[in-house]
């Protein structure tokens, strides 16, 4: 079962349970991100060892903030490819919500009510912070959740956010 993360930990890096891979905080990828034109890829992978890919060719976290913090750090994501579906999209322009910082468009607070911490709206169509629940589920999008490659009700085994910068094209 995933920790309840909160806000404090994800401004800094930090290391989950053991179990878990180490994360690095909202600060140090708005750091990465604000350096020049960034793409994300995530890789995800299910339990049957299926895997599937989102690529935007666009990323960036706090990228037009004064005080990233104060804004909530929020994400800028475009341009999808892949063949896991866009499940990122609806989240763009979103400020990060944790169970101690509500800043989602919902009238409840997505992080607490879905088990996570993420660019939510209101709510999610990804939860990649959710709870670790082997599989499929009886309960709720409250998973490890990219909805539009395994639906609402299976939490994934492993999801892995990379970025990088962009390849200028040849003139």
């Amino acid at each position: 079962m995933t920790p309840n993360i909160d806000t404090v930990c994800l401004r800094r890096a930090f290391s989950l349970p053991k179990q878990l891979i180490p994360h690095l905080g909202l600060k140090q990828i708005h750091a990465l991100s604000i350096q020049g034109n960034y793409e994300l890829r995530i890789d995800l992978e299910d339990f049957d060892n299926s895997t599937a890919y989102a690529q935007y060719g666009t990323f960036g976290v706090g990228l037009f903030s004064v005080d990233p913090d104060d804004d909530g750090y929020p994400l800028t994501v475009g341009e999808y490819s892949g063949n896991a579906g866009d499940a990122l999209l609806k989240h763009n322009r979103m400020k990060f919500t944790t169970k101690d910082k509500d800043n989602d468009h919902s009238e409840n607070n997505c992080a607490s009510f879905y088990h996570g911490a993420w660019w939510y709206r209101n709510c999610h169509t990804s939860n990649l912070n959710g709870q670790y629940l082997r599989g499929q589920h009886t309960s709720y999008a409250d998973g490890i959740e990219w909805s539009s490659w395994t639906g609402w009700q299976y939490s994934l085994k492993f999801s892995e956010m990379k970025i990088r910068p962009t390849r200028e094209e040849s003139k």
